[in-house]
Parts: C-alpha cells; sequence; structure tokens
C-alpha cells in the first residue's frame, strides 16, 4: 500500500496540495455519477424509454435513503481531518470507530426503510402506470444495497479525512467497471430486465464496501472504542450536512412528481438530463468537498491563512470547470441526451432541459467553493440553511409556481435559478461568520 499517500494538508503550495488532493475526488464523483447513470444508459437502449423511467423514479426513492450515508462520511471526514491536523491520533482513532458503527446500524435501517416503503414512495411520486410495476422491483432491489453503501461511504471519508483520496477512487472505478459489466450482461444477454440492472448495481457497491474494508484493515488504522464524544461530534457535524442533501433529494422528489404527469417521453428526459447535469456539475463539488478537507486539517493545525487560500483556490478551479461544461452542454445537448435513447420526444424534451440547466453551473461553483469553508470548520448548520434555500425557495416553491404558466419549460428554468441562492448565502456566510476561529469541540 506504499504507492497510496496520506497528504498533510497543512504543508506546502495551497494550490498543488488542493490540486493534488482534489483530482482523485474528482475522477471518484465523475465514477459514482456514472455508476447511476449505467443502468438508465443501459435500459433506456436495450428496453425502452418505460424501463428507464422506472429505473429514475426508483432510484430516486433509494437516493435519498443515501444521502443519509453521504451526511454521516461528511461527519466523519470533516471531523477526522480536524483531529489529523491538530495531531490528535488517540481521539482519531475513536472517530474512526464511532463513524464505523453509526455506517452500519444506520446502513441496516435504511435497507428496511427503502424495501418496505417501496409502494408508498412510488404512489406519493406518481409513477406512472405502465413504469409501476419495474419501478418497484428496481427499488426494492437496489435498497438491499444500502448496507454495503453506508460501509463504503464510511470508509472512504475516514480515508479522505486523513488526506488519501486516492485509495476511495480504486474503490469506485472497481465498482464502476463491474457494475457496467454486470449490467450489460444481467440486461442484454441474460435478458433479466430492469431486475438485472439492479442486481448489478447491489453486486457492485457490496464489492466496494469489500475492497474498502479490507484496505483499511490492510492499512492497520487503529480502530478504539468510542465515547460519547465523538459521536456527538460526528452527528453535529454529519446531521445538518444529511440533512441539507435529503432536502435537495426530497426537492428532486417533487420534481419528479411534477413531471410524472406529463407522460413517459418527460420521465425519462428528466432521468437523462437530470444524470448528465449531475455529471458535469460534480467535479465542482469535488473540489468543495477536497477544499472543506484542506480548510479541516488547516484550522486544526491553527492556520487559518491556509485555510482561506484553498477557498480562493477551490473558486479558481470550479469556474475553470464551468467554462468546459456550459460550452459541452450548449454545444452537444442532442448527442448528449441520445447517449441515452434514440426516442425523438425524449431527446427533444431532453435537449430543452439540458440547455436551461446549463445556466446552473456558476451557481454551483460559487455555493461549492464558499460553502467549503463552513463545512471545513464543522458549522455544517449554515449549510443546511443555504441548502434548505435551495430546495424549498428554489427547487420546491419557484418550481411549483413557473410549472403553472409554463409547464416542463418553468420545471426546468427553476431548477436553473435554484442554486444560485444557496450560492448568495453561502456568500454572505464566508464575510460574516467566523468560521476561521473554528475549532475541535471538547
Amino acid at each position: 500500500m506504499a504507492s497510496f499517500t496520506e497528504y498533510d494538508l497543512t504543508r506546502g503550495s495551497v494550490p498543488r496540495i488542493l490540486a493534488l488532493f482534489s483530482w482523485p475526488l474528482v475522477l471518484t464523483n465523475l465514477l459514482q455519477t456514472l455508476f447511476a447513470l449505467t443502468d438508465v444508459l443501459i435500459v433506456g437502449r436495450f428496453l425502452g424509454a418505460t424501463a428507464m423511467s422506472a429505473v429514475t423514479i426508483g432510484g430516486q426513492g433509494v437516493l435519498f435513503l443515501l444521502t443519509v450515508s453521504m451526511g454521516l462520511a461528511a461527519g466523519g471526514q470533516i471531523l477526522l481531518a480536524q483531529l489529523k491536523g491538530a495531531e490528535k491520533t488517540q481521539e482519531q482513532n475513536r472517530a474512526t470507530g464511532t463513524l464505523l458503527i453509526l455506517a452500519l446500524t444506520l446502513g441496516a435501517v435504511a435497507v428496511l426503510a427503502g424495501f418496505f416503503a417501496a409502494p408508498l414512495t412510488l404512489r406519493l411520486l406518481q409513477t406512472p402506470q405502465e413504469a409501476l410495476v419495474d419501478a418497484h422491483t428496481y427499488m426494492r432491489l437496489t435498497s438491499l444495497g444500502l448496507l454495503f453503501a453506508f460501509v463504503y461511504n464510511a470508509i472512504a471519508g475516514i480515508f479522505r479525512g486523513l488526506g488519501d483520496s486516492k485509495r476511495p477512487l480504486l474503490f469506485s472505478a472497481v465498482a464502476a467497471v463491474l457494475h457496467v459489466g454486470l449490467g450489460l450482461l444481467f440486461v442484454g444477454p441474460w435478458q433479466m430486465g430492469v431486475m438485472g440492472a439492479a442486481l448489478a448495481t447491489v453486486i457492485a457497491q457490496a464489492t466496494a464496501a469489500i475492497l474498502a474494508a479490507w484496505n483499511l484493515i490492510s492499512k492497520r488504522q487503529k480502530v478504539t472504542r468510542p465515547t460519547a464524544i465523538e459521536f456527538r461530534n460526528i452527528l453535529k457535524i454529519g446531521l445538518p450536512f444529511g440533512l441539507q442533501m435529503g432536502l435537495l433529494q426530497l426537492s428532486n422528489l417533487f420534481i419528479i412528481r411534477l413531471v410524472n404527469p406529463h407522460g413517459i417521453a418527460a420521465s425519462a428526459a428528466l432521468g437523462a438530463g437530470s444524470r448528465v447535469t449531475n455529471l458535469l456539475t460534480l467535479p465542482m463539488l469535488a473540489i468543495g468537498n477536497g477544499a472543506a478537507t484542506v480548510v479541516g486539517q488547516n484550522l486544526g493545525a491553527k492556520q487559518p491563512k491556509r485555510a482561506q487560500a484553498a477557498i480562493r483556490w477551490a473558486l479558481v478551479y470550479t469556474l475553470l470547470f464551468v467554462a468546459a461544461t456550459m460550452t459541452l452542454t450548449l454545444a452537444f445537448p442532442t448527442r448528449l441526451v441520445g447517449i441515452f435513447t434514440d426516442d425523438p420526444m425524449v431527446i427533444e424534451i431532453g435537449v430543452q432541459h439540458l440547455r436551461i440547466l446549463a445556466w446552473c453551473y456558476i451557481g454551483h461553483a460559487l455555493h461549492s467553493s464558499f460553502n467549503a469553508a463552513i463545512l471545513g470548520a464543522g458549522r455544517t448548520h449554515y449549510s443546511l440553511i443555504a441548502a434548505g434555500a435551495e430546495a424549498l425557495l428554489g427547487r420546491v416553491a419557484l418550481t411549483w409556481m413557473l410549472s403553472i404558466p409554463w409547464a416542463l419549460t418553468g420545471i426546468f428554468a427553476a431548477q436553473a435559478i435554484a442554486p444560485y441562492l444557496a450560492a448568495t448565502l453561502s456568500l454572505i456566510w464566508w464575510h460574516k461568520v467566523d468560521w476561521r476561529a473554528a475549532g475541535l469541540q471538547k
């Protein structure tokens, strides 16, 4: 394991160390998005728009539960980064044990919730009748993989908090390749339909979790018995982050509910367009995640100027991605949607979706960069407020208001506007909140 590096983010050139630490995060997030995109792509090509709609809707139900693990992992990652910077080894080992216990417990609860809540969830989403059976199958089967996803995200958060962003990239790469291979085999030659796509997802998630656990054991990372302090600190950071992710996913479910009555083509187009947009925005989110870890380690080491420099360079890097993603989306929307389907109606609606959402990228870049300061300081309740504004005011209230006069066009326009609400609040927190003085909780 000597080829992997735990970066000391408190030393050296800030732009260089941020770039070195963040590029594996960018690739990891791209692979994870491709992981989610693969099912829609494969079933869209082999089974058509109805199956594509089923996977889109069923997948969103599971993704809502998965946000809990993302919040948990983020809380552990930031706490471990602060402890690493402060060179508090014993507390670091206890925090590792705490995160693993929480992942196993909450992961088991998420499996039960996803499996048994599937019928109600799909009814609330107004799932088109022709897609209902496949959506039910997909949601229930993929819920079984949530325990593995919780464990993987927790261990990935441990590695990243300690300064190692390359191991999680390895885990994601193996899972993504396996997912594509099994998906093509199960849905194609073996003709297992939507069930095959779901099984490929669960097997790949299990593989990633096992590989991550094996690497953690091989690294000989000490895991000691946690105390109430570690539980409190991880939950204090992770719960607001998980809630903000949950709010954003709830807003996605609301948007799906608004779109579904417009028919299968609209539902399938939303699935394709959303996954393309997610793929193109995730590099910005990954850089923000990397900057938050740099901020955490440097605040733990009492170096606020380096933490502040990390935010400035994160903004530079994310805006560079904006230039590339906007150009790609506006220049080739038909080709991007055409990757998923040949259905002319789906392509027409999907192109409209992408052309409008291309203008949201700047908002995502600004929010990801400035929000990294708040996350790195562990003050995630401020981040929750910003995300709540985006989700509730932008993606729910504004989407509903604009959908009345302008139907799908209004829904897509509100999605493009919403990130700027979070970006505005994050910029205010950056200037007004004393995040640079944040320290570890005793």
